[in-house]
């Protein structure tokens, strides 16, 4: 059984299930998750009905699936996760402030990085990421913010099992934890409060 959750950014949900298994693999075997918004629409066509979904008001679907594969990831990533938002303060530490790392305390270039992203997507709940990525050189710190701005889309596994798709054209705002050493020269230097 294949179910497909949409969240829309009205802040509903929708779910459709397809329990063939051919038909729930042709489904899975024609997303491409960096490209899957790129249309102005996505349909959802039943025995009795059809639903169409402007793309530009999708922030995200969840494909839930037993078994299923997780696609290789875009943008240098080795794996990116949604965490609770129990198990993000944990692990990044939010509230033990004296454990957490330093931006400048940078990781070796060729490392495997872990950091933590709160995303926040528009008309909904933010969003907590692990992520493991490796290291870059300074100059190509700037092309993982690029990339969140981008207004594309990337894929996550999610902790239950299944992989999630995040349509970035509906992203507000990010945080990660640590930050990289590096910003833009036109920062603001602050603490949250």
């Amino acid at each position: 059984m294949l179910t497909i959750r949409f969240y829309l950014s009205d802040g509903s949900v929708q779910t459709f299930g397809q329990p063939d298994q051919i038909l729930a693999d042709q489904i899975w075997d024609s997303i491409d998750p960096a490209r899957l918004f790129a249309t102005g629409r996505l349909v959802i066509a039943s025995e009795h009905s059809k639903t169409v979904f402007a793309s530009s008001e999708i922030l995200r679907i969840d494909l839930l699936k037993e078994n299923c594969e997780c696609w290789e990831f875009t943008g240098g990533y080795s794996d990116i996760v949604e965490l609770s938002e129990t198990e993000f303060r944990k692990n990044a530490r939010l509230d033990q402030p004296e454990l957490m790392t330093r931006r400048d305390q940078p990781t070796p270039v060729g490392d495997l990085l872990v950091s933590f992203r709160r995303l926040n997507l528009r008309g909904g709940q933010p969003l907590y990421l692990m992520v493991e990525l490796p290291v870059k050189l300074p100059a190509e710190n700037q092309s993982f913010m690029r990339f969140f701005l981008s207004k594309g889309s990337f894929h996550m596994r999610l902790s239950q099992g299944g992989i999630g798709v995040v349509n970035l054209s509906n992203l507000v705002a990010y945080t990660v934890y640590p930050g990289v050493a590096q910003v833009p020269g036109d920062s603001w230097l602050a603490e949250p409060s």
